[in-house]
């Protein structure tokens, strides 16, 4: 059960900043994966860009998703937590996006 509190930890991370970016998400119901409306029509396209950022988010098109794209929180927070920056930084760059709120303490 250590771990279901540490991907809670994780899903909540994840999802608190992608709704501060300005994402349309679809919160995680007792999975271990996020799915996120792309900024771009193409998934596919949207996640190879998101690789010059060593982020690597799955097409949603293989899922049944087309448009939308998969993250995994099953990892260790610390990861999650060092992939947040990255994600801010692919959204202001490739999108012209800013973050629209301020993060959420977190209480670990």
């Amino acid at each position: 059960t250590s771990y279901l509190s540490v991907y809670e930890t994780n899903m909540k991370v994840i999802y608190d900043e992608l709704v501060q970016l300005g994402f349309e998400v679809v919160k995680p119901g007792g999975t271990f994966y996020i799915f996120t409306k792309a900024l771009e029509g193409d998934a596919v396209a949207f996640c190879k860009k998101a690789m010059k950022y060593e982020l690597v988010l799955v097409p949603g098109d293989t899922f049944g998703c087309p448009g939308y794209f998969r993250m995994a929180y099953c990892i260790e927070t610390e990861k999650v937590r060092r992939a947040m920056p990255a994600m801010r930084r692919f959204v202001e760059l490739e999108y012209n996006m800013k973050r629209i709120s301020k993060p959420a303490k977190d209480a670990d």
